[in-house]
């Protein structure tokens, strides 16, 4: 591939991970920070506004991703995923419990949203880059 084309096929390429610094900031940890930008992608409202989630357990939304999806997704191994759910547990913004999912036992996540929200509000607050 010619550098010209390397340009023409990044432009066009959606082969990215999105992270917002905010969440960054938030985990104090760019892994969790990646992990967390996941977590609330698939909690908010695809394009006809309904939710992405669709593991119903124990009267909650559960978000079920295998150690191999989150490598395809963010490209975090199961180390670094494990370290970076561990950090957000401990800051109580997510819990997780083992479910069997397609017969499997795999760990199901769930943002805890009003622990986010107090933690996004204080971060952005005391944040130099954000502009409201």
């Amino acid at each position: 591939m010619e550098w010209n084309e390397f340009l023409l096929y990044e432009k066009a390429s959606y082969d990215t991970i999105f992270v917002k610094k905010t969440f960054v900031d938030i985990a104090k940890d760019l892994s969790a920070g990646i992990l967390l930008s996941q977590i609330i992608y698939w909690c908010l409202p695809d394009k006809k506004g309904k939710t992405k989630l669709r593991v119903l357990k124990d009267g909650n939304l559960w978000l079920s991703k295998s150690y191999n999806e989150w490598w395809d997704e963010i490209r975090l191994t199961e180390g670094q995923v494990r370290r970076a759910t561990n950090k957000l547990k401990k800051i109580n913004i997510l819990t997780t419990k083992l479910y069997k999912f397609n017969g499997a036992p795999t760990l199901h996540y769930r943002l805890i949203e009003n622990s986010f929200l107090e933690l996004y509000n204080k971060t952005i607050k005391n944040s130099d880059s954000y502009i409201m």
